[in-house]
């Protein structure tokens, strides 16, 4: 029963000044608030990067770059060297070159990819049209949906259509070409898979016409590992041959330094906030001591002890700062979700792994948010019930 005499006497007090309650509650709501929508972001965007991140490129696969074209090449016998690295179970070539399609009379220049067949395989791409298994070929071709665009081609139309197709060598991939460059033959080929590459006109062509017609080095490999604990020692030997590499684990460790920097950032705001915090309810609990004196005169002189003068004042700041935090965590998990449902409606047509969250609770920051409220509560209202403690219950009643 005492217990719940003071916690009836603490609310009563609380609210007895409605404004300055809903004030300090409001004040540490909204900085709850904020700190639970800014963590759920941190959060939320991290798992959302990682997980797009994950599924767009395999941790087992390897990208080996010439450091430029002027040094040693990805020419046969190094990517022969490459395939013997013990750990590499596949390897898929890329080149980029300046090609020419022709479509009903329609010639449009454009950036022309000649990969292997099992390009797509290490190198997964989001196809709208068609598929990526064994293309392209020696009679098929892969083109993205802004070259369609250009062409005046439908996607339903798009399969099984007919493209003239040539791609120009340089003597940086051509090392026996006597000319600066050499345009290819001009061959038909099927079109049999669409990708998406945002405003980017590109097509993919098999590298085995180029090669017969001098190609002897490409500029990208994509490998693919026996297992991606061996990505370190895979990525060393081909870097001493002289090569750059990266992988999806370069782009992974990025992120998580960036989110580690978002998290000192967001600890040092928490300082900052329960600075302002602490400042705020000490001053509401304090004028509460200020104007209440008479009230602890007659509750002393009706047989209140100095503790319990002492749990009435800490109780009373601890009732603020928890029902603020609690107020607050709504709010932000709330405005949270309403987040998501906005990234939501403005991506539709985008295409990602699962359910698109740019927010995600954060448990663990609420909890503390929680937990630290309460203390931060007892830790506020120490001093005024220590004043309270020292006042003379006959002086205030007589005054």
């Amino acid at each position: 029963m005492r217990r719940i005499f003071f916690i009836r006497l603490a609310l009563l007090n609380t609210f007895k000044k409605k404004f300055r309650a809903i004030l300090a509650i409001g004040s540490i709501a909204l900085t709850s608030s904020v700190v639970v929508v800014l963590c759920g972001l941190q959060i939320g965007l991290h798992n959302l990067v990682n997980t797009e991140i994950n599924n767009s490129e395999s941790k087992d696969i390897v990208t080996v770059n010439q450091r430029n074209s002027g040094q040693v090449k990805l020419d046969e016998v190094q990517i022969t060297k490459i395939q013997s690295i013990s750990g590499v179970s596949q390897v898929g070539e890329t080149v980029g070159l300046l090609g020419s399609a022709v479509y009903h009379g329609i010639d449009l220049n454009m950036p022309v990819y000649a990969v292997t067949s099992d390009y797509f395989v290490l190198s997964p791409a989001k196809f709208s049209v068609g598929s990526a298994e064994g293309q392209p070929n020696e009679t098929n071709i892969i083109v993205s949906s802004k070259v369609l665009n250009v062409l005046g081609l439908s996607q339903d139309k798009a399969l099984n259509s007919k493209i003239q197709l040539s791609a120009t060598l340089t003597s940086d991939y051509a090392s026996k070409l006597t000319n600066q460059s050499k345009k290819s033959k001009n061959k038909e080929y099927t079109i049999k898979g669409v990708i998406d590459k945002g405003e980017l006109p590109v097509i993919y062509m098999p590298i085995e016409q180029l090669r017969a017609e001098g190609l002897d080095n490409v500029s990208q490999l994509k490998i693919q590992l026996t297992m991606p604990e061996k990505a370190a020692s895979v990525r060393e030997s081909i870097e001493q041959m002289g090569f750059t590499t990266s992988s999806v684990q370069d782009t992974i460790d990025q992120i998580n330094k960036l989110f580690s920097v978002i998290n000192n950032v967001l600890f040092i705001f928490g300082i900052v906030v329960f600075v302002i915090t602490v400042s705020g309810v000490f001053t509401i609990i304090s004028l509460t001591l200020m104007e209440e004196t008479r009230q602890i005169g007659f509750l002393r002189i009706t047989g209140l002890r100095h503790h319990d003068v002492k749990v009435l004042f800490i109780t009373q700041s601890i009732i603020i700062t928890f029902l603020g935090a609690i107020l607050g965590t709504i709010i932000g998990i709330i405005t949270g979700f309403a987040l998501n449902g906005f990234a939501r409606v403005a991506t539709i047509g985008e295409s990602f792994s699962g359910e698109l969250s740019v927010f995600a609770i954060p448990v663990q920051p609420v909890i503390i948010i929680l937990m630290l409220s309460v203390i931060i509560g007892w830790l506020v209202g120490v001093i005024p019930a220590k004043r309270a403690v020292l006042i003379n219950p006959l002086e205030e009643l007589n005054s």
